[in-house]
C-alpha cells in the first residue's frame, strides 16, 4: 500500500488545515529571533564564528557596483607600498548582494551591521522551513505531519548554528534550494513548469548548490520518461526525450549558470588588468582546488580523502544532523564532534537506509527520491572541498534526508493508528523540541572572548 494513497489519509485538502497546522510552527520559528534579540550579543558571536562571518561580511561590505559588483577577499600592501585587492567571483552575487543591502543603511556602524546580517540569516532559515512545510504539505497531504516534520528536521544542532551567523551557503544557498524544490513540487502535482523555471534562476542567483537539487531530479526525470515511452520505436523515444522539460530544465540551469561565471569571471580578468590567463584567475583555481582536479587538496589530506573514511565523515554529519540540539548535553558533549563516531554513523546509515526504502511506498517517488539523493550529489562531486572537518557547513544539505525521514515514520504512525488528535500531539512534542533546542542554541557561546578574537575584531572594522 503506497503511504501517500488517498485510502490511508485522513487530513482533508484545503487551506484552512495548512494554515492551523502553520501556527506552532510559526510559533517555533518566532523564537529564533525572541531568543537572540540582544545586539550585544552579535559582537559575542561575531568573536566565536569568526572566520566565516568575517568572510562572508567582508565580501558583502566592499560589494558595489562603484566597481562593477566585484567581490574581494584579500588586500595586500606591495613591496612598492601600493595596495592591491585579490578578487573573488567564484561565487554567484545574490547572496553577497542581500547581505550588503541589508548592512547598508548602517555605516561603520558594525554591531548593527551584525544585528541586520545576522537578521537576514534568520528571516532566509525561517522561509526554507516555511517552503519546507508548504512542500510536505503537497507530498503527504498531512498538515500535521509536515509541520512536525519541518520541526524535527531544523532542530539540529547544524541548522540552528549556521542560521545564526552571516553565513551565504548555509542561509541564502538554502533558501534557493528549498525554493527550487516547491517549484519541482508544483510542477510535478500541477504542471507549472514556468513556475519552476523562475525559481530555479533566483536560486541560482543566490548559490550554486541548487545543482545538486537538479541533477537527480533531472535524472529520475528522464528515467520516468523513458519508462513512459517504453512501447514508442527507438527513434521517436530519442525525440521524445529531446522535447522532454526535464531536458529543457537542464539546459536553461546550464546557460543560467554559464552566465554567471562569464559575467564574474570578465569582471575578475578586466579587475586584473588582464595580466593572468583565464586558467590564472583566483577563481578559476579555487574551482580546481574544490574539485580536486589540482590535486593539491590530495597531497595534504591524503588520509581524510580517502573514501571510506570521508563516506563515515558523511554518515556521521547526517546522523548529527538527525539529533536535536538540546539533546546534545545529555550525550556528553555540546557540539557535535569534528571527527566522526560510530553511534552518529550508525544513525546517519540508519536513517538514509530507512528512507531509500520507504521512498518505494511513497508517491510521487522522483520528490522524495530527489530529497533523499540531493545531499550526496553536492557532496560526492565535490568531495575535496567538504572533506574538512570544519566545512560542517556542508552538513545542512542532508536536511533533505531528515525531511523524508521524519515524514515516512509519522506516515507509518497515522496510518497504523488512524487517530489525527495523535498528529496533533506529536506537532505539540516537536514544537516543544524545536524551542528547547533553539533556547540552548541561543546560551551555548561565552561571553567572554580571548584576546585573539579582540584582535580579530578590530580587523573586522576594516572590512568597509
Amino acid at each position: 500500500m503506497v503511504l501517500t494513497d488517498a485510502s490511508v489519509r485522513r487530513s482533508v485538502a484545503g487551506k484552512r488545515p495548512v494554515l492551523l497546522a502553520c501556527l506552532p510552527l510559526l510559533l517555533a520559528l518566532s523564537t529564533v529571533f525572541v531568543f537572540r534579540h540582544d545586539l550585544r550579543s552579535h559582537l559575542e558571536r561575531f568573536f566565536d564564528h569568526s572566520y566565516l562571518s568575517y568572510y562572508d561580511m567582508a565580501i558583502s561590505a566592499n560589494l558595489s557596483p562603484n566597481h562593477n559588483f566585484l567581490m574581494f577577499i584579500r588586500q595586500t600592501l606591495n613591496a612598492d607600498g601600493a595596495v592591491s585587492y585579490e578578487p573573488y567571483n567564484r561565487f554567484p552575487i545574490g547572496g553577497q548582494g542581500l547581505i550588503a543591502l541589508a548592512i547598508l543603511p548602517f555605516g561603520d556602524d558594525l554591531a548593527t551591521q551584525l544585528y541586520a546580517a545576522r537578521t537576514l540569516m534568520l528571516l532566509c532559515f525561517a522561509a526554507t522551513a516555511l517552503l519546507a512545510y508548504l512542500c510536505l504539505c503537497r507530498l503527504t497531504h498531512y498538515p500535521w505531519i509536515a509541520a512536525t516534520a519541518t520541526l524535527l528536521a531544523f532542530s539540529s544542532f547544524y541548522c540552528l548554528c549556521y542560521s545564526d551567523m552571516v553565513e551565504n551557503e548555509a542561509g541564502i544557498d538554502l533558501l534557493g534550494v528549498m525554493l527550487t524544490f516547491h517549484g519541482m513540487v508544483i510542477f510535478i502535482r500541477e504542471g507549472r513548469f514556468r513556475q519552476l523555471l523562475v525559481k530555479m534562476c533566483i536560486a541560482l542567483f543566490l548559490g550554486w548548490h541548487v545543482y545538486a537539487l537538479l541533477l537527480p531530479f533531472i535524472a529520475l526525470g528522464l528515467v520516468r520518461e523513458c519508462r513512459r515511452a517504453r512501447s514508442v520505436p527507438f527513434r521517436l523515444k530519442c525525440s521524445f526525450l529531446l522535447r522532454s522539460r526535464y531536458v529543457l530544465l537542464g539546459i536553461v540551469a546550464l546557460l543560467v549558470g554559464l552566465s554567471l561565471l562569464t559575467f564574474n569571471f570578465a569582471n575578475e580578468y578586466i579587475a586584473l588588468k588582464g595580466e593572468k590567463a583565464l586558467t590564472e584567475l583566483p577563481s578559476f583555481q579555487a574551482m580546481m582546488y574544490r574539485t580536486g582536479i589540482d590535486n593539491t587538496q590530495e597531497n595534504r589530506h591524503q588520509n581524510p580523502l580517502k573514501w571510506d573514511l570521508f563516506l563515515m565523515n558523511q554518515f556521521s554529519r547526517i546522523g548529527g544532523m538527525f539529533t536535536p540540539y538540546f539533546i546534545l548535553p545529555y550525550l556528553g558533549t555540546l557540539r557535535p564532534p569534528r571527527s566522526y563516531v560510530p553511534l552518529s554513523v550508525g544513525v546517519g546509515i540508519g536513517v538514509f537506509v530507512s528512507c531509500l526504502f520507504g521512498v518505494y511506498f511513497t508517491r510521487p517517488r522522483i520528490l522524495w527520491a530527489t530529497l533523499i539523493l540531493f545531499g550526496f550529489c553536492w557532496a560526492l562531486p565535490m568531495r575535496h572541498q567538504v572533506k574538512v572537518y570544519a566545512q560542517d557547513f556542508e552538513s545542512v544539505f542532508f536536511i533533505g534526508l531528515l525531511l523524508v525521514f521524519f515524514s515516512l515514520i509519522l506516515l507509518c504512525l497515522s496510518r497504523r493508528f488512524k487517530t489525527p488528535p495523535l498528529m496533533v500531539g506529536f506537532a505539540g512534542v516537536a514544537l516543544i523540541v524545536f524551542v528547547l533546542s533553539s533556547f540552548q542554541m541561543s546560551h551555548f557561546y561565552a561571553p567572554d572572548a580571548t584576546q585573539r578574537q579582540k584582535v580579530e575584531l578590530s580587523d573586522a572594522t576594516a572590512i568597509r
